[in-house]
């Protein structure tokens, strides 16, 4: 009898035992799902190169990997909850800030890569807006200027140690092939009546000059000092900039008071009008009102940085729609998790670039 009690009680254990297990693996699987999702809201996150305005430093196809924590994570209240978000008068937000942002490793330094959201998409949040990888190069109380191509703050020219890509106009003999083009480095080259307009480097395109005999004449496309550039911002007539030669720009930064005079109005008016937050705010006629009130003196709410694309000729940066603000800053580029050639298909890797460092 015994015995026969010992054979009925053994078969409900590894049912007990494989219940057991089931939910451990299943209480792990929970555990993990939420500790990546919480990684990825803390500390990095992945986007995707879709253009080639910063080559040669990021190119089309490059997965990026971002650190939200090295200029400190950011938060944007009220989390995204459509019940709040769609109510910016709500009472929610007079009580409450709309952002800050936590400890970070470090602040924003010049040449540094930020990724951002693309702040003249006024018409949404913040978070809706898409987002943008450019380079800083110059941050909040710097006098930013651009001469024949080379970037000055403060009156000093700016260390570059990357190498930004620029067009040149090259005056051919004879016809060149691509695959010589690719041999220099050199991925765009445009046929014209005179030869060919290239991207590259000056270095690159200086090599490419003295190799080949049937280069005639290589030019660097440079818009000349007082031409007035096509969709240049801020966009006022007295201010004749354009891609390569641009400012003097002050940098606004948080709590700097300027006078309402008609030319900082014509400087700072989009910054004014749509990134402090301010209600009922308005530029007529060169004066600045604010709640219905003329205000002859204005002062900055936050920071703000001047950004541009490595590849100069080809970049749609702040030369075009302006500075950014510091609550529309993500995080900082650091790595390239994954990259294919996106002319071809995603199985064609580039193995080269894979966990490569950026800077």
């Amino acid at each position: 009898m015994k015995n026969k009690l010992l054979s009925n009680n053994r078969p409900q254990a590894p049912a007990k035992s494989l219940s057991l297990r089931i939910s451990r693996w299943s209480c792990m699987a929970i555990y993990t799902v939420i500790l990546f999702y919480l990684f990825q809201i803390f500390v990095i996150d992945t986007f995707s190169i879709p253009s080639a305005s910063m080559e040669n430093t990021l190119i089309k196809g490059d997965q990026v990997i971002c650190s939200n924590i090295h200029y400190g994570k950011r938060w944007l209240f009220p989390f995204d909850i459509p019940l709040f978000y769609q109510n910016k008068n709500s009472v929610y937000h007079k009580i409450l800030p709309n952002y800050f942002r936590l400890w970070g490793l470090g602040k924003v330094e010049r040449n540094d890569m930020l990724v951002f959201n693309f702040p003249p998409e006024t018409g949404k949040t913040i978070e809706q807006k898409k987002h943008f990888i450019k380079r800083c190069v110059a941050i909040p109380a710097d006098i930013f200027e651009i001469r024949d191509r080379k970037i000055f703050i403060n009156n000093v020219a700016l260390e570059e140690p990357y190498e930004p890509q620029f067009t040149f106009l090259i005056r051919t003999q004879a016809y060149i092939d691509e695959q010589v083009f690719s041999q220099f480095g050199i991925k765009d080259a445009d046929k014209k009546s005179y030869g060919y307009m290239i991207y590259a480097t000056d270095a690159k395109a200086k090599k490419l000059a003295t190799a080949l005999r049937s280069v005639a004449k290589m030019i660097p496309n440079v818009h000349p000092k007082g031409m007035k550039g096509t969709y240049i911002d801020p966009p006022a007539a007295a201010f004749r900039w354009n891609r390569d030669n641009f400012g003097k720009l002050l940098i606004p930064y948080k709590n700097l008071t300027i006078k309402t005079t008609p030319e900082n109005l014509a400087l700072y008016q989009q910054v004014i009008l749509n990134y402090e937050g301010l209600e009922n705010v308005m530029i007529k006629n060169d004066r600045l009102f604010i709640g219905g009130k003329e205000h002859f003196q204005y002062t900055f709410q936050q920071n703000y940085y001047f950004t541009l694309g490595d590849n100069r000729h080809n970049s749609y940066d702040s030369r075009f729609w302006g500075l950014v603000p510091e609550d529309h800053i993500v995080g900082k580029p650091i790595m390239v998790g994954f990259s294919y050639d996106t002319d071809e298909n995603i199985a064609n890797i580039r193995w080269d670039r894979l966990m490569k460092w950026v800077e």
